[in-house]
């Protein structure tokens, strides 16, 4: 017994790097919710269907690939949620397109950076676009033009 516990302690001894930074240990990649308001009016696009969800599309502007997203319209939220955001230290450049109209886009240099004791990517940036962040639910309202 005391030979195991010997081989605990070593394991743990081994396991245990004081030199390592903690964005070693970070992997969870940020989620990116936006809801899509009418500029003049306030009112989501979606719950007033001036547009449909399903002709959401989210393109990688580098490689003109198209970027899995969700719509959640649980309790009348009605966001578009992109996941895995910034997995890997890239930058990321996004289009958000509702049919043939392009919204916004989406910026991002996906480097941790410490913030206190939070971490934030180095980079966000929504371009093409007026927006607000609501800092309690993280959610960016995008408001748009429906000319």
């Amino acid at each position: 017994m005391k030979q195991l516990s010997s081989l605990v302690c070593i394991f743990l001894l081994i396991g245990c790097n004081s030199q390592a930074d903690i964005t070693d240990n970070l992997t969870a990649p940020e989620t990116f919710a936006f809801q899509i308001l009418d500029k003049n009016t306030g009112e989501n696009v979606f719950s007033n269907k001036t547009y449909n969800p399903q002709k959401i599309t989210v393109k990688n502007l580098d490689s003109n690939d198209v970027i899995p997203h969700h719509f959640v319209s649980d309790n009348d939220l009605d966001i578009i949620v992109l996941e895995n955001v910034g997995r890997e230290s890239e930058d990321i450049n996004y289009s958000i397109n509702v049919g043939d109209k392009r919204i916004f886009e989406l910026h991002v240099d996906a480097i941790l950076v410490k913030k206190g004791l939070d971490f934030e990517y180095k980079n966000v940036e929504i371009t093409n676009t007026v927006f607000k962040r609501d800092k309690t639910s993280g959610v960016y309202n995008i408001l748009a033009s429906l000319d």
